[in-house]
C-alpha cells in the first residue's frame, strides 16, 4: 500500500480528520451512511496507513464550530510533531451533504474557501482532502486546482504540496446504498486502500 508504514520511516507522521455528516438540514435527505463512512476510512487508515489513534480525530454530524476545533488541535499537534519528524502528512476526509458553495453541516454551510484554508494552513510536507459528497468538484474549482499524474507511488518519492479529491464533478450527485452499506465512492475507495486496488505489489 501507498500509505503503509516501514521500520525505515519511523520519521514519517501521519495525522487525520475523518468527517461524517448525515443531516444536510432544510429538506435535504437524511444520510444513512456518512459517518459510517468516515469510521471505515479512519478504521483502513489506522489499519494500514500509518495514522495512529492519538493523531486522527473522527466527527459525526459536526457543527461548524467543532470541524474548526478540530483543525486547530490538530494545527498544533502538527506543529508539535514538525520538530522530530522526518516528515508529516495531514489527511481529510469528508462524507455527507454538499452543493456548489461547501460542505452542508446540518443547517450551518461551510465554504470550499475555509474549508482550504483550513487544510493549507496545516504546517504538513502533504496535505490531501478527499471529499465524498455531491458537487464535491466544485471544491477543486478554487483558484490553483487542476488535474495531475499519479502521486505518491511510494514513499521514496518527496512529494510535498495538496491534493484534493472527489466523488462527483461541480454538477454530479454522490449515492450511497443499502446493499454495500455505504456510499459507492467510498466503499470502492476503502477496498482499493486495503489491497483489491494493488495488482503490482
Amino acid at each position: 500500500s501507498v500509505f503503509s508504514q516501514s521500520d525505515d520511516n519511523k520519521g514519517l507522521i501521519r495525522f487525520g480528520l475523518f468527517v461524517g455528516s448525515n443531516d444536510g438540514g432544510g429538506d435535504r435527505v437524511t444520510l444513512a451512511y456518512a459517518a459510517t463512512d468516515a469510521h471505515a476510512v479512519a478504521d483502513v487508515m489506522g489499519d494500514m496507513g500509518g495514522i495512529e489513534s492519538r493523531n486522527s480525530r473522527i466527527l459525526e454530524n459536526p457543527s461548524r464550530a467543532e470541524f474548526n476545533d478540530s483543525f486547530a488541535v490538530l494545527r498544533e499537534q502538527i506543529a508539535a510533531a514538525k520538530a522530530d519528524a522526518r516528515r508529516v502528512e495531514f489527511l481529510v476526509y469528508y462524507s455527507g451533504h454538499s452543493d456548489e458553495q461547501g460542505l452542508m453541516l446540518g443547517d450551518e454551510h461551510y465554504g470550499y474557501r475555509e474549508l482550504r484554508d483550513n487544510i493549507t494552513s496545516m504546517d504538513s510536507d502533504v496535505n490531501i482532502a478527499i471529499l465524498d459528497s455531491c458537487s464535491s468538484g466544485a471544491f477543486t474549482r478554487l483558484k490553483g486546482g487542476s488535474r495531475q499524474s499519479p502521486f505518491l507511488l511510494d514513499e521514496s518519492v518527496n512529494t510535498k504540496g495538496h491534493a484534493f479529491l472527489t466523488s462527483s464533478s461541480e454538477d454530479e450527485a454522490a449515492q450511497e446504498s443499502d446493499s454495500i452499506g455505504g456510499s459507492f465512492f467510498t466503499h470502492y475507495l476503502v477496498s482499493a486502500l486495503r489491497g483489491a486496488a494493488d495488482s503490482t505489489r
